[in-house]
């Protein structure tokens, strides 16, 4: 038997299932010159802030209100509307935005206001729009109102979720 050095002993080929394959072990080296510097550009000076400590909201969300608010905004906006395929993206954004303003203006502090309509023509056919959330029961809320003509329906939510 002769003796294989080590050099020709990795140049073969050897069996997958070889138990005495040979092993080179490799290293990697990294310095801090290779690393960008996370101090590099203007710092902004640090603005101090109070805890409020305050973690229940000064004003209830209204779901009532709020409802009542939905429900003038979509037959308002909506009572001599037909339906048109084109223009409904634009008009759900639209209605979304005057109900969130309106909600808005009932200054329900510290609470995040997403509005969401859906619409869509009214023809022969039903209509189910769900959601699920993950809620505080005791702070955050929802209110929801449909609206129907003989052209088109209307679905909008209103989710209020209180952030601390």
């Amino acid at each position: 038997m002769s003796q294989v050095s080590v050099g020709e002993a990795l140049d073969r080929r050897s069996s997958l299932f070889s138990i005495s394959r040979p092993e080179i072990a490799a290293t990697s080296q990294v310095d801090a010159s290779d690393v960008p510097d996370q101090d590099e550009g203007p710092k902004r000076p640090v603005t101090p802030l109070e805890n409020t400590y305050q973690l229940d909201p000064d004003k209830k969300f209204s779901e009532s209100a709020v409802t009542a608010i939905i429900r003038e905004v979509l037959e308002g906006q909506l009572e001599e509307e037909k339906y048109d395929a084109r223009a409904t993206r634009q008009m759900s954004k639209t209605l979304s935005t005057i109900i969130t303003n309106r909600v808005k203006a009932l200054e329900y502090t510290r609470y995040k206001i997403v509005t969401v309509v859906a619409l869509g023509e009214a023809a022969d056919q039903g209509v189910t729009v769900a959601s699920r959330c993950l809620f505080d029961k005791d702070k955050d809320n929802f209110a929801s109102a449909s609206y129907r003509n003989s052209n088109l329906y209307a679905v909008a939510t209103v989710y209020a979720c209180y952030y601390e």
